[in-house]
């Protein structure tokens, strides 16, 4: 039996009731206030000072006795005492405190124990958005026997959303304990005996709690139970010997405790096939939805789709993001909002009044999960936030430390962060790792703006630009395991460049030099030639010319090679100064490598062509043994310089023999490309059904392929679609113009767009082909690409055939025009769907 002295405490400790329908509750052994049963933002004083007053209804209380117990040992100015008296008014209203002049203030309030009030049930069913699924496995688990089952998922991902709606639907009693108001563990016991209506004794719950809800059937809910984890683990050990009590818990980690089961949320999704049909459910369902609710005005307009899944995307799904997003939308618009995310912290702000204090703004929402970490973990954290992209265990562990010693410790760290849901870890095996873009953003602010820490971003980056040199100095062309792990890191790479640029020159030439490869047959082709281009006048200056030579030799080099695909004049001055460094540099291997971009960087026959040809024979006969690797370079070198000179013959030589190199090198792209090489050589000899039928094998090829094979599309299908307009198969060229196009869109390369103006036009649809003509310029000088020998003549054909049926005039008219038309608008057009407006 409880002492009497504890039954007199528990009595004064017992939550009140009081004001109209009893909608104030305070609740002094949580220590906090609840209006309308959230609860509410009162400063401690406030709440001491309501504690005192209530305690002992319509009872006089002296400005001396309160200010004694209320500052209990300070000396404190009478004017405080008002202000909190004012602050208690402002929040349960005027009438509630009586003030007595002179004399001291009197609650007057009528007062009544929660404890005889009728069980507050649970929260309504709110609608759920894309969770109909979470939701059916959640109830699953439930039905499937008694224990505990843990609902769990990053800040402000639906957590208490979704575990309402199964409440709401669940078909015996249910029982709603809010932890998020509740400080420490020892509330926990006076908060479950309320919702449950039955006394419990501190010292006794674990016997106390199964007798009570011996034969109950119930579902017990403890919402946020995150900062009191181990607290509720008790609970969940102490509740299994009833058979039908099911425990649910929401958390951001699991309770680890024996007969859990845990169901992780994930954030919203995305439709994948974009249209109408998303606005049926998920994450632009919710979006929409909170908007319209904000602004009855709002429509979802084809227009606001693309801006509306960019919005999502952006915020990943998050739904308390998504509806922070919304409620901003009637004051700044919805494209204000998409361009305000840069400062997402400062955007979303406007959380609902009625929410728990921490989910008021996104940033209160991660900064309470940030502050349950330990200092490791936090540190981790911070760190973690400058990978972009994701991460996989090695380089998180390079980022951190270089003592193996400390590998598991890391480990464990990263663990706690996967299970606390600030870190979502992929299926793959091993795993790859990444912060959802919210959390990298607080990720960074926390790692920025440590005042204790000056230096602690600083040595992070640089740790993680060494990190990326580590593993881009691993990559060689037929090495497919290295090239798999570079290949992935590209947005790591981009960001430890981007850093390098304004802190170390060096780094970030070798670092651009090194990731220019990788890039070659993928989507990241044109933005890795352009990390180099970025450094050109630094690289050519005093800065640069201070750098190691072999520094200096790699980077000239690869700034030649990505110049020859762009056929940039400027790129055989620079493959001679990276000859000439790695001379300097004693690299002969390097050097060799050097010669052949040189070849590759005249753009044209004569006395130039055939000095850097000479000097790459010369490199080669002084060489012992070309290596397999070697040969393929020299190779592909001398097929271009015979590609400029014209020498058919000699061009499909050397490109059969690449092929036949890359393939006991095992490089599919390589063979790829050379098989795309082979189809114009054979289109330039007048071979036009040989080459399509050559062209179509080698699509089929690359759709059965994957990775970096994908990197030659746009070269394979333009190959295609001049053989089948030179066989003039017109509708099979039409029918693959808009896959070719959308190939030249995806790697930034617009190599089509001259042979489809020429079909356009060879279809009569002259208005079309001048139009698209300016758009192919317009996209050449964007990329800084040049046009080849082929294309200028594909102009010059079109302007002759499509100037005599318009009129010179209004040809060219129609190619200006054509440089300001949009994609949308261009694609349009070269699919044979686009109307010419004006013409």
């Amino acid at each position: 039996m409880p002492s009497p002295a504890s039954t007199a405490a528990a009595r004064q400790d017992a939550p009140l009731r009081f004001g109209p329908d009893g909608r104030f509750e305070l609740q002094p052994a949580e220590r906090r206030l609840l209006v309308d049963g959230q609860p509410a933002a009162l400063g401690a004083r406030a709440l001491d000072l309501l504690i005192v007053l209530a305690a002992q209804p319509d009872r006089l209380m002296s400005k001396g006795e309160l200010l004694d117990r209320v500052w209990p040992g300070l000396v404190v100015e009478e004017a405080n005492l008002q202000v909190q008296v004012s602050n208690l008014r402002k929040l349960i209203g005027g009438d509630v405190i009586a003030t007595v002049p002179g004399r001291g203030y009197r609650f007057v309030a009528s007062v009544r124990s929660s404890e005889t009030l009728p069980e507050t049930p649970a929260p309504p069913a709110p609608r759920l958005f894309g969770r109909e699924a979470d939701r059916e496995r959640l109830e699953a688990m439930l039905r499937a026997g008694a224990g505990c089952v843990t609902l769990v998922g990053t800040s402000g991902v639906g957590k208490t959303t979704l575990a309402r709606a199964v409440a709401a639907g669940w078909p015996g009693r249910t029982v709603w304990v809010d932890l998020a108001g509740l400080t420490q563990g020892g509330q926990v016991t006076a908060a479950l005996a309320r919702a449950l209506g039955t006394p419990l004794d501190d010292g006794a719950v674990a016997e106390q709690l199964p007798r009570a809800l011996q034969g109950q059937e119930l579902l017990l809910v403890l919402d946020n139970a995150e900062h009191l984890v181990e607290t509720c683990a008790e609970l969940a050990a102490w509740l299994r010997p009833p058979a039908t009590v099911r425990l649910l818990v929401t958390s951001q980690l699991p309770l680890a405790v024996a007969g859990e089961r845990v169901q992780r949320l994930e954030p919203l999704a995305l439709s994948s096939a974009p249209g109408e049909h998303e606005l049926a459910d998920g994450a632009m369902a919710l979006l929409v939805e909170r908007i319209v609710a904000a602004d009855q005005r709002f429509s979802a307009t084809a227009a606001a789709m693309p801006v509306l899944r960019s919005i999502c995307s952006q915020l990943d799904g998050l739904p308390l993001a998504l509806e922070m997003a919304a409620a901003r939308v009637p004051l700044l618009g919805l494209q204000g909002v998409h361009d305000a995310l840069a400062q997402r912290f400062a955007l979303l702000t406007r959380g609902r009044r009625d929410a728990a204090q921490r989910h008021r703004t996104l940033h209160c929402a991660l900064d309470w999960s940030y502050r349950l970490l330990g200092a490791d973990e936090q540190r981790l954290f911070r760190a973690l936030g400058v990978f972009a992209g994701g991460f996989t265990l090695e380089l998180a562990v390079g980022l951190m430390t270089d003592d193996v010693q400390e590998r598991w410790d890391l480990i464990d760290q990263l663990g706690v962060l996967v299970d606390r849901s600030l870190v979502v870890a992929g299926t793959q095996d091993p795993p790859r790792y990444r912060l959802l873009e919210t959390m990298r953003a607080f990720a960074l602010e926390q790692l920025c703006q440590a005042p204790a820490r000056p230096d602690e971003e600083a040595t992070t980056r640089r740790r993680h630009a060494g990190v990326m040199q580590a593993l881009f100095s691993r990559y060689q062309l037929d090495d497919a395991v290295a090239k798999a792990l570079c290949e992935a890191e590209m947005e790591n790479v981009r960001a430890a460049i981007l850093w390098a640029q304004a802190q170390d020159l060096g780094l970030a030439a070798e670092l651009a030099a090194r990731a220019a490869p990788v890039g070659n047959f993928t989507a990241w082709r044109q933005e890795s030639a352009h990390w180099l281009r970025a450094l050109e006048a630094r690289m050519d200056g005093p800065a640069g010319e201070a750098l190691p030579a072999a520094v200096q030799a790699a980077w000239w080099t690869e700034f030649a090679r990505t110049g020859s695909i762009r056929r940039d004049p400027r790129s055989a001055l620079a493959a001679r100064r990276g000859l000439a460094l790695w001379d300097a540099a004693g690299d002969p291997r390097r050097a060799l490598h050097a010669a052949c971009v040189w070849v590759r960087s005249v753009c044209k026959p004569g006395p130039d062509l055939d000095r850097a040809c000479g000097e790459l024979q010369a490199r080669v006969d002084a060489t012992p043994e070309l290596t397999l690797r070697e040969r393929l370079q020299v190779n592909g070198a001398l097929a271009v310089a015979a590609t400029e000179r014209e020498d058919l013959e000699a061009i499909l030589e050397r490109r059969l023999n690449e092929i036949e190199l890359a393939r006991q090198l095992g490089l599919e792209a390589v063979v790829d490309g050379a098989e795309s090489n082979v189809v114009f050589v054979l289109i330039a000899m007048g071979r036009n059904d040989e080459a399509a039928e050559r062209g179509r094998a080698l699509v089929r090829r690359i759709d059965a392929s994957s990775g970096s094979a994908k990197g030659n599309l746009p070269w394979v299908l333009q190959g295609l679609l001049t053989a089948l307009v030179r066989l003039e198969s017109l509708d099979e060229a039409q029918a693959l113009v808009p896959r070719a196009w959308a190939a030249c869109e995806q790697f930034g390369a617009p190599v089509v767009a001259p042979t489809v103006a020429w079909l356009a036009v060879l279809r009569g649809r002259f208005e079309a082909g001048a139009l698209l003509i300016g758009h192919a310029l317009a996209a050449f000088e964007a990329q800084e690409m040049g046009m080849d020998v082929h294309d200028r003549e594909l102009l010059a054909q079109i302007r002759e055939r499509a100037g005599e049926a318009l009129g010179v005039a209004a040809y060219e008219r129609l190619v200006e025009r054509g440089r300001a038309l949009d994609g949308g608008a261009a694609v349009a057009l070269a699919s044979g769907d686009g109307a010419v407006a004006g013409a």
